[in-house]
């Protein structure tokens, strides 16, 4: 016998509650992911894989992945991942085809400096300022 990963164990606890997940706006570590409540996204399936990696797919084919995730909170009005040592959302530029020049990227690494943000956003210059006490993935 052997121990199911929290990993695992989270990504069953997600998809035995959808369909009936909070869905609306992304916040990673009180960072925005564009205007606050400007946006729903829709949170259909859920993965573990291989080192310790939760994938979150959304209705728009738009990805989340979660290294380590600890701490979740889950219901049809609130969804929140309190702790995460990486967390990357990766989206097509809406409006525009679903191409590889098209799938943009914000990754959040936590580290002993706080969080280090990188992307690949090139139509203006992201003012990341991420705060580490906050939730590493929220849906508000």
């Amino acid at each position: 016998m052997y121990a199911i990963s929290e990993t695992r164990r989270l990504a069953g606890q997600i998809s035995r509650a959808l369909p009936n997940v909070k869905s609306g706006t992304l916040r990673f570590w009180g960072e925005w992911f564009g205007r606050p409540y400007d946006n729903r996204h829709t949170l259909v399936r859920c993965e573990a894989s291989q080192d310790d990696l939760l994938k979150l797919y959304f209705h728009e084919d738009e990805v989340l992945s979660v290294w380590s995730p600890r701490g979740l909170t889950i219901s049809s009005s609130s969804f929140r991942i309190a702790e995460a040592h990486r967390v990357r959302w990766e989206w097509f530029y809406y409006g525009r085809p679903k191409i590889a020049s098209n799938l943009y990227f914000e990754e959040f690494v936590k580290s002993p400096e706080g969080i280090l943000v990188t992307s690949n956003i090139d139509w203006y210059k992201p003012d990341f300022r991420p705060t580490p006490s906050m939730a590493a993935v929220e849906i508000l």
